[in-house]
């Protein structure tokens, strides 16, 4: 299994083409990045909320829904539910997420150890996040660039930028790989293999990812939110390119001076897994 140096060069040829403050701006119409800045507006405690996201975060998987609703429910319940006891007051949300209802246990113990490690106080006010990324990983006992952690650390950015805190990500920090990072993955052509065995080994999927960054200089963890929200367009029109662009200049994600681009980078994520007319 390798890295395809032809498709990393052709990635970051089209890269290019946005600046790191069109990748910004995009990040802001993040769906995810909205609903927690919904949750700064309602709480107006920015060190409370990153620690909220931070363990939205590491119960973030095996969703019964997508991730879009997962976050939007999680900022609503917050909203209307201020805590008093973070480890207390979260457990509960748990167990009553729709989104969470597989491995509800497992997602349980999972609190429990964040809580048991103190991260709910370790972390609090912590915008040195390459700290909080070492804390987090010894806290839970998990690699450091385990899909857990490093979303984490993700969604710790997100939380300081949406409630206006200057915060700088970790330069190092890999994609997060899950599902959606596969599969284009697999579908730009970066790497040939199959989406299930590519989630087993992140390590070269963070790799490839890794060269596109160096050669387009978007950082990984801004790199992310792009190919996350385009990723989910993507796959949820069946890779019709054409339709997932209008879904995503409806939901103005995409300004009209950087339609083409943004058409030409699905294109060449959707390489090997392209629907209807787009070429």
């Amino acid at each position: 299994m390798e890295v395809s140096e032809d498709r990393v060069a052709k990635l970051s040829e089209v890269l290019r083409e946005l600046s790191l403050s069109d990748v910004l701006a995009f990040e802001e119409r993040d769906p995810q990045f909205i609903v927690v800045k919904k949750l700064c507006t309602a709480l107006n405690d920015p060190g409370l909320v990153a620690v909220l996201v931070a363990m939205n975060s590491v119960v973030s998987y095996m969703l019964t829904g997508r991730g879009e609703k997962h976050w939007g429910y999680f900022s609503e319940y917050f909203s209307r539910n201020r805590p008093s006891d973070l480890c207390r007051d979260f457990k509960a949300y748990v167990m009553k997420s729709p989104y969470l209802a597989r491995g509800r246990d497992v997602k349980v113990n999972r609190i429990d150890r964040f809580c048991s490690a103190k991260l709910h106080d370790k972390l609090r006010d912590l915008t040195n996040l390459n700290e909080a990324w070492r804390l987090l990983a010894n806290g839970l006992r998990s690699p450091i660039n385990s899909k857990t952690v490093v979303f984490a650390i993700k969604m710790l950015y997100y939380a300081y930028r949406a409630c206006g805190v200057n915060v700088k990500p970790p330069e190092d920090l890999p994609v997060p790989v899950d599902y959606r990072i596969a599969t284009l993955t697999q579908c730009s052509g970066l790497i040939n293999a199959d989406v299930k065995v590519l989630m087993s080994r992140q390590g070269i999927v963070q790799e490839a990812w890794g060269r596109v960054t160096r050669l387009s200089g978007i950082p990984q963890v801004n790199l992310d939110s792009l190919l996350w929200v385009i990723g989910g367009a993507l796959i949820y029109s069946d890779f019709n390119v054409d339709a997932a662009l209008r879904k995503l200049i409806g939901d103005s994600l995409i300004p009209p001076s950087k339609v083409q681009v943004f058409r030409d980078l699905m294109i060449e994520l959707s390489r090997e897994c392209l629907r209807g007319d787009s070429n």
